[in-house]
């Protein structure tokens, strides 16, 4: 089935982050994407070390979260790269006391204190994270202040099975009952602490409405949508492992001109250009990675969703696989946080605007422009910012991406690096980017990479 321009109409977006679920039917979505979430078989094993375990219990959470910030529990890129890194550092946190090869994050990320610790041998990592994560996800997919009063948590639907399943597992696996109560009593305390952690960073003061300064060669909300700005107030939000949020700055865009012939000019008739001449390779790239609200877990997920198929098809083990959660969600949330920084401080043109003032008024761009700025792209940064982390980690790795719409297919890879180039050109293949916003975007996503790479040490 070929895609048309015309889906892209229907995407909604919204600077507030959480939506509630009436309206949008997810309580039938959710009762189908469960049967994905819950392995069906008991495992046999009781070991409880976390390094022989498989990350099974790791990737049913990813699932679960995954799943309710595309069903409607975040609608930004940038508050999904945020809950994405939350939820790694939750499992993270619950695994490394058992692992033995694994240090803590307390004192590396920014305002993270030091966590509770259960005595040597009085807790399975797996009920630790099952008590942590039903912590943490009630508080971070809890209805928006902008939402109504009474307004359901998204959460419901997707975690509170994935608890349930998990521990029911782990007594079948002969986990002692004492010791599965011990430690969703730990896992509790753990997510309690994380809960303070993450209700800290800034977030609440980003959801007040902003204004777009008026300017010829400034943003303003682009057709087809013409969509409520998001994000403008991100840089308040408090970094990883960053020293500020504008701690990398990415090369400055070439000088503004309406000029044809300038290299402005020139820049947005190259993004104008490709659109034209788009061969149904190109078109599939852009909507493989597309990554939108309520059609996906947005762009920060399908990295994180890359992270869990690697681990999948590479047999990692429970330590292995929350520490590249973990890795990978840090870099996510320092780079949509650097990135968004620089995008609401350069406050670009986007090039369907100015095609449509300059160059051809009747164009239409093949993805919808998204609601903020143009300059430089979050799907470069992040793309670049992730790979490199991945790379740094587990290697040159071939794997496959299965894209979590069935129409977009599965296509495979021989590098983290290679996929990170085709998201972010599959940017301007959408055109919604300028060549320069990739460019740079990379270049600035691979820097962040190698401060979180320097500065983030996972491994005792």
């Amino acid at each position: 089935m070929e895609p048309t321009p015309g889906i892209e109409q229907a995407t909604t977006w919204s600077r507030r982050g959480v939506l509630g679920l009436a309206g949008l039917g997810l309580a039938g979505a959710a009762g189908t994407a469960m049967a994905a979430l819950l392995p069906e078989t008991a495992p046999t094993d009781s070991t409880r070390d976390p390094d022989l375990l498989p990350g099974d219990a790791a990737h049913a959470w990813l699932r679960a979260v995954y799943e309710t910030i595309w069903r409607g529990g975040a609608a930004t890129p940038t508050n999904a790269a945020r809950i994405y890194c939350a939820v790694s550092v939750a499992m993270y946190e619950s695994v490394a006391p058992a692992s033995g090869s694994l240090r803590s994050l307390s004192g590396q990320l920014t305002g993270l204190r030091p966590l509770p610790r259960a005595a040597a041998g009085r807790t399975d990592p797996v009920c630790v994270m099952a008590g942590a994560l039903r912590t943490l996800t009630e508080h971070l997919f809890r209805p928006s202040p902008l939402e109504p009063p009474g307004a359901p948590n998204p959460g419901t639907f997707f975690v509170v099975p994935v608890f349930e399943n998990q521990v029911r597992r782990r007594r079948a696996a002969g986990v002692p009952a004492g010791m599965v109560s011990t430690s969703i009593e730990h896992g509790v305390r753990l997510g309690r602490d994380l809960v303070a952690w993450v209700s800290t960073d800034g977030y609440e003061g980003t959801l007040r409405p902003y204004l777009p300064p008026p300017g010829e060669s400034l943003w303003r909300p682009s057709p087809p949508n013409f969509g409520e700005p998001v994000g403008p107030y991100w840089s308040e939000v408090r970094p990883m492992v960053l020293a500020r949020a504008d701690e990398v700055a990415p090369v400055a865009h070439v000088p503004y001109s309406a000029n044809e012939g300038s290299a402005f000019w020139d820049q947005a008739n190259a993004t104008y250009q490709t659109g034209l001449a788009l061969t149904q390779a190109q078109r599939l790239t852009a909507m493989f990675w597309r990554d939108n609200p309520h059609t996906s877990g947005l762009p920060s997920g399908h990295w994180m969703q890359i992270v869990r198929q690697v681990c999948e098809q590479q047999g990692l083990s429970l330590t292995q696989s929350v520490e590249a959660y973990a890795r990978t969600g840090i870099a996510l949330h320092d780079a949509f946080l650097n990135c968004w920084t620089w995008k609401y401080r350069y406050n670009l043109i986007r090039p369907v605007d100015y095609v449509h003032e300059h160059i051809d008024p009747s164009w239409q761009s093949w993805v919808a422009t998204p609601p903020f700025p143009e300059y430089t792209s979050g799907h470069s940064v992040a793309s670049a910012a992730a790979s490199a982390v991945l790379t740094d980690l587990l290697g040159e790795v071939t794997f496959s991406d299965a894209n979590t719409i069935t129409e977009w297919g599965t296509r495979s890879f021989d590098s983290f690096r290679a996929a990170a180039e085709e998201a972010a050109i599959s940017r301007q293949y959408g055109g919604i980017h300028y060549p320069m916003a990739i460019e740079f975007g990379m270049d600035q996503g691979y820097a962040i990479a190698a401060l979180v790479v320097n500065r983030l040490q996972t491994r005792i």
